[in-house]
């Protein structure tokens, strides 16, 4: 008769136990026994060093769509387009123009009763009004600026009392501004004149 030192069950014993453990009926827990046992569970919470550690070290999956990257690109192509330095040709004149550049007569004909002030505003003075204010012929029933421009392609529009845009009526072509209204285009020559 040998014991078990670990039980203290003889052999005997131990295989009776194991047949009567063997034919024992498999019982299902009730469905609540699940949600009791991890209840009583308490979440393992690692310290802030392990978590900064974790993070640090874990890589970063990042997932792009064209969904969610038309926003920033667009974004990012107007911040290029409103910041982008301005070629040689759409800074503006110096008082004392160059030799070079070509005087040029902007001309807007009567542009309806209530327009108190207009300017030209275009790629050769930053879209800017200040020093290319027209002034009012009333012989002529329209406003006038003689500016001289430097050769090459400008483009322009008339602003009226400082807060409406108008292309030029009369200039040969335009083109889409890319806001839904159209700019007028200038082409001056190296020894056009007015």
């Amino acid at each position: 008769m040998t014991i078990d030192s670990k039980t203290n069950l003889t052999r005997e014993q131990a295989e009776r136990l194991a047949l009567l453990l063997r034919d024992l009926p498999e019982i299902e827990p009730d469905a609540g026994f699940t949600a009791r046992v991890t209840t009583g569970l308490k979440p393992l919470q690692p310290s802030l060093w392990t978590r900064l550690r974790l993070w640090a070290t874990q890589p970063l999956r990042l997932t792009l769509t064209p969904a969610r990257i038309a926003p920033a690109a667009a974004l990012f192509l107007a911040a290029i387009l409103l910041f982008w330095p301005g070629s040689p040709e759409t800074t503006p004149l110096p008082e004392n123009a160059d030799p070079i550049s070509a005087p040029v007569r902007f001309v807007l004909h009567d542009p309806g009763s209530g327009v108190a002030s207009v300017a030209v505003i275009g790629s050769f003075n930053n879209w800017k009004s200040e020093g290319y204010e027209m002034r009012y012929d009333e012989q002529a029933k329209a406003w006038i600026l003689e500016a001289p421009l430097p050769p090459g392609s400008h483009e322009y529009v008339f602003l009226l009392d400082g807060r409406t845009t108008r292309p030029d009526p009369e200039a040969a072509f335009s083109k889409d501004d890319g806001f839904g209204q159209r700019n007028s285009i200038l082409m001056v020559g190296r020894n056009d004149a007015i």
